[in-house]
């Protein structure tokens, strides 16, 4: 019988990684990380009841305020950009942040590509990411601009 996954040696993989790894291989690993949690939670069910209907995933967070990490999430006057607006935390939301001085390339892959398929299937069209803030890069909350591509 198989030995349970043991998170403190995924934990410490992912930190080798990083810690050792180009940044070629960190963005390949990290990225194709991003998509697995993305869909291994298979957040792509739960976003898919908003798709065709995006103020209702607007609404549920700026007015429902439903989100658990997210405080608002706003258009720009064109609709070519979302900001997106975290609430102050006091740890990271992901399970492998869980460690100290746990991996940046959360931040800068994982985390990135993991928004980038949500506003991406959410929308209907591609978008690009951008991590203005992070609490793995030593802010009280995680802000994210999403452009429109």
């Amino acid at each position: 019988m198989p030995q349970d996954m043991n998170p403190e040696q995924v934990k410490s993989i992912l930190k080798f990684i990083d810690e050792t790894q180009s940044e070629p291989v960190k963005q390949s690993i990290f990225t194709q990380l991003g998509h697995d949690c993305f869909y291994t939670r298979k957040l792509d069910e739960w976003v898919g009841q908003y798709v065709g209907n995006v103020q209702a995933f607007l609404d549920w967070i700026n007015v429902e305020k439903a989100s658990k990490y997210w405080e608002r999430l706003e258009f720009n006057a064109e609709r070519s950009v979302l900001t997106l607006t975290g609430k102050v935390v006091e740890e990271c939301a992901c399970a492998f942040a869980d460690c100290s001085q746990p991996p940046q390339s959360l931040c800068y892959y994982c985390c990135k590509n993991f928004q980038q398929e949500l506003f991406g299937m959410l929308l209907g069209q591609p978008v690009e990411v951008t991590i203005t803030e992070a609490f793995l890069l030593g802010d009280d909350r995680c802000n994210t601009i999403i452009h429109l591509v």
